[in-house]
């Protein structure tokens, strides 16, 4: 809570919209590298054990070579570890696990066909893992990663089934309906096809993001009006008991002091009776200005109604420290007020209830400061005055 007291302070909760939604999407690429980092460590740490118990391994020179090709992107896993791990976003990770990704699996199926069958291009198992790819460049919310793939993706299979064709088994080929022309124009198109549908993730993604920043900017709009006094943006008094609450079990449990202070007005009725409440208004909002420019972020000001605030002090060192505190806020609410060319004069009361000096209790440091401020309104106002 304590770093973002000076946001109460403003009137709105913390983090901006813009700023809300700029963290989500920047979360939703940290989520996206973070997936395709154990989809590697998945994917090829499986590939590499299949490739290992290969009964034909001992003959087979793809085995050996494959375990090589696997080894870059193994190595590339191992390199952004740390920077998966500590949450830090890298913008060109996508596009180098992505290519990286459909060259290796294109160098792969080049060399299982010069080895082993020229019909690999359209039997093997691994020509599906193209589609599995594509579908990961998705995932990364980046609409032009998704287009290279998908076009990468067409020119390599392509590639790989033209330097085969002419190669093929006529005897197996002409039984395959997959081996002809006609079936590579069905694989094309079908890839064609996927990667239009997966440009639509990154736009879905931006919807929903938009739908739950629309969400946010109401819950916070609610939060403010319900928490916050309209006219000075401070804390309302219902705020003040909940942040009382807290920071008394904070301070009990940490065993550290906290102040409640109570401030009234001087001769207030006296400026909305003579110059009117507009004069009041303008009064109130800098007394709120003033007051928040000597708190803390840990602290919190609120205004109870009327011409009433308070304000409670979080972590305060000893009885004096608050009692420089009261001098500081005193003497800056005496500073004149400017209005429409003229100057209006106030000073300030304040009652002072420390805890655990003057009381163990949450509500008794509050009757406490009360007591203590109208105290120093008998004995001539304009002063501070201790529980």
């Amino acid at each position: 809570m304590r770093p973002s007291q000076a946001a109460w302070h403003a009137g709105n909760p913390p983090g901006d919209s813009s700023d809300i939604q700029a963290s989500l999407r920047k979360e939703e690429a940290l989520r996206g590298e973070r997936f395709a980092w154990n989809y590697h460590w998945v994917l090829y740490v499986i590939m590499a054990v299949l490739l290992l118990l290969d009964p034909l391994r001992a003959s087979n020179p793809v085995v050996p070579l494959g375990i090589a090709i696997l080894a870059i992107p193994i190595g590339l896993n191992f390199a952004v570890t740390r920077k998966i791990l500590s949450r830090q976003p890298q913008p060109w990770l996508s596009y180098a696990y992505t290519f990286l990704d459909l060259t290796l699996l294109t160098l792969f199926n080049a060399l299982d066909t010069y080895f082993n069958s020229t019909l690999t291009p359209v039997t093997t198992v691994t020509m599906l893992i193209y589609p599995i790819l594509l579908f990961l460049a998705a995932l990364q919310n980046d609409r032009l990663l998704i287009v290279l793939a998908t076009l990468y993706t067409l020119l390599a299979t392509n590639i790989l089934f033209a330097a085969a064709y002419p190669h093929f088994d006529q005897r197996i080929a002409s039984k395959l309906l997959c081996a002809d022309l006609l079936g590579q124009v069905y694989r094309s198109f079908f890839l064609l096809l996927f990667g239009g549908l997966l440009l639509f993730f990154p736009a879905t993604l931006r919807r929903l993001l938009e739908k739950q920043k629309a969400l946010l900017e109401q819950n916070m709009e609610h939060f403010s009006q319900a928490h916050h006094d309209e006219l000075t943006g401070l804390a309302n008094r219902r705020m003040f008991s909940s942040f009382l609450e807290k920071i008394h079990s904070l301070s009990r449990r940490h065993k550290q002091r906290f102040a409640i202070l109570f401030l009234d007005l001087d001769g207030f009725k006296k400026v909305n009776d003579t110059l009117g409440h507009d004069a009041g208004d303008a009064v109130l909002r800098a007394v709120a200005s003033r007051l928040l420019s000597q708190v803390r972020t840990s602290d919190l000001a609120a205004r109870f109604g009327g011409d009433e605030f308070a304000l409670i002090a979080s972590q305060v060192e000893s009885r004096e420290g608050v009692g420089l505190l009261s001098g500081r806020i005193l003497t800056s609410i005496r500073e004149p007020i400017p209005f429409h060319g003229e100057h209006i004069h106030i000073s300030a009361s304040i009652g002072i209830a420390l805890f655990p000096d003057d009381g163990q209790d949450a509500d008794q440091l509050v009757r406490l400061a009360d007591d203590a401020l109208y105290r120093v309104k008998r004995n001539g106002k304009d002063g501070s005055d201790f529980a």
